[in-house]
């Protein structure tokens, strides 16, 4: 999935489009379970086979997002509350997101053998 531009990123050299980012999605995710964030990290481009293709003058966004009080701010200067039902469902999706790579780890990575214990 991606997101279609509303304002894309048009860069041109002497008349010539050199860049023209026309879609963003999330290239990166981090979620720090003892700190209770998730770090998001968006960026640019075109798609190409249904993959981004990250222009290099397009912005890179980082957004921020506390787990625990739904409070969060992006690297452009913007900050917002996730509020309730909104906050429960994306904290049920990192969980399941996190019982699903320890099942991996405990059984078929085998690199922390044992049985894995759902959140």
């Amino acid at each position: 999935m991606s997101i279609t531009l509303t304002n894309g990123t048009l860069v041109q050299i002497n008349g010539s489009t050199i860049e023209n980012d026309t879609v963003g999605a999330c290239v990166s995710m981090t979620v720090d379970y003892f700190s209770q964030t998730a770090t998001f990290v968006f960026r640019t481009g075109v798609l190409q086979n249904g993959n981004l293709n990250a222009g290099v003058y397009g912005p890179t966004v980082t957004l921020t997002v506390n787990l625990a009080t739904g409070a969060w701010s992006a690297s452009t200067g913007q900050s917002g509350t996730i509020s309730g039902g909104a906050l429960a469902s994306f904290n049920s999706q990192v969980k399941s997101d996190r019982n699903l790579v320890e099942t991996f780890a405990a059984g078929g990575g085998a690199f922390m053998p044992g049985v894995q214990v759902a959140w």
